[in-house]
């Protein structure tokens, strides 16, 4: 009897722990793409965060202050790697988004904005209010005023004016919302993922398969989005400076068309396995050749070879040769992998790029690790032996997570 009411009560934390669980969930959701890049900012800053880590502190700077180094390397790598990277980010996007608008033709939520704002200022104010300053609204009686206010050609303008105002508004206050989120989340990883892993192991985890599972996953999860996304990402913001340099240099005939949208495609091409970002630049090169054989001007085809070789050298082939020691995930397919970049975003949204790879990694060591150990109930074999996973030992992978 007494074994039953235990096991009564133990049901009712177990259904109000799942209900409280949903809770977390629901809320987390609305914010699926905001953390979903936070994972990968944590990947990608980690690597320079334990790079300070190593730095030994003077012997007067250590004792007292100890307590908050975790803290402080936290604020330094956010401070000299996420922020310049955010900001370098944002400015992509300033300039690629205008691009692929123009090539669509202007549609989307983002250009129905900017035609709002254009209706709102671009147009003019209505007749009853040009020509009128401050000091002669000063000097009016209050049915004159009374009667501009009644204007309909007024009235419109003031509602257009107070909508276009009030979305930047929202539009501002949702953007610092989201990058609070970012930052914080960000921070809170650094100093306190390891701590956290740590307890849940120690508490949960008798059998030792979840630290198995957690350290191919943490280690797979570090190659890939620290390796491929991010070198994406580098390649793909110098992919737009490069060729909006060229772009200057270049005379009319031979320039790059949609010079930044042409270099964001570069770093998006890297991800794909064997041919890599020449498959954007090669077929803007051959473009180029044709429009210079077009223009009738020899010194056109210079520029075109300028193009090639900035592509090749500065684009393509600098960024592989400092980046690629971290590209490659250690056993994660390839081919998986570029299809989780490709239909990642078509099911996700822009998101996808970094969570589908995420799944793919959960996915892929779940059935290294985890599977074997379901089927038979030992720990046997390879795939749940810590030693084999990357080549680390048990010490070093207790150190990565």
């Amino acid at each position: 009897m007494k074994y039953d009411a235990a096991l009564r009560r133990r049901s009712l934390f177990a259904v109000g722990g799942l209900g409280l669980l949903i809770a977390v969930v629901f809320i987390l959701v609305q914010f699926q793409a905001t953390l979903v890049f936070t994972v990968f900012l944590y990947y990608a800053s980690r690597p320079i965060y334990r790079k300070l880590e190593d730095i030994s502190l003077p012997s007067r700077l250590q004792g007292r202050h100890l307590p908050y180094r975790r803290q402080v390397l936290a604020v330094v790598t956010i401070a000299i790697f996420l922020l310049p990277f955010l900001f370098l980010l944002t400015y992509t996007l300033v300039l690629v988004v205008p691009e692929i608008q123009q090539l669509v033709g202007g549609s989307g939520p983002g250009a129905t904005y900017l035609s709002a704002l254009q209706s709102a200022q671009g147009s003019g104010l209505p007749a009853p209010l040009v020509g009128i300053e401050f000091s002669d609204v000063l000097a009016m009686n209050p049915q004159e005023v009374a009667a501009i206010l009644n204007d309909p050609a007024v009235q419109a303008w003031a509602e257009r004016t107070s909508a276009t105002l009030i979305s930047s508004v929202g539009l501002i206050a949702n953007a610092a919302l989201h990058g609070f989120i970012l930052l914080a989340g960000t921070y809170y990883l650094l100093t306190d993922s390891s701590r956290l892993v740590s307890w849940f192991l120690d508490n949960f985890d008798e059998s030792g398969i979840v630290e198995s599972y957690a350290v191919s996953v943490d280690d797979e999860l570090s190659s890939i989005l620290f390796g491929n996304i991010l070198n994406a990402f580098a390649t793909g913001i110098i992919g737009i400076l490069v060729f909006s340099a060229y772009n200057l240099l270049a005379p009319g005939a031979v320039k790059v068309p949609f010079a930044p949208l042409v270099g964001a495609l570069t770093g998006a091409g890297s991800l794909i396995p064997v041919v890599g970002m020449k498959i954007v630049y090669l077929p803007v090169g051959a473009i180029l050749a044709v429009a210079a054989a077009a223009s009738g001007q020899p010194s056109a085809f210079g520029f075109v070879i300028l193009f090639l070789v900035l592509a090749f050298v500065v684009v393509d082939t600098i960024p592989d040769f400092l980046i690629r020691p971290y590209v490659s995930g250690n056993r994660t397919h390839v081919g998986l992998l570029m299809f989780a970049y490709i239909l990642g975003p078509i099911a996700f949204g822009f998101y996808g790029i970094f969570l589908a790879p995420i799944l793919l990694v959960l996915v892929a060591q779940f059935f290294r690790t985890i599977a074997p150990y379901v089927l038979s109930g030992e720990r046997t074999g390879r795939q749940t032996t810590l030693e084999t996973f990357g080549g680390t030992t048990s010490s070093e992978s207790k150190r990565d997570r």
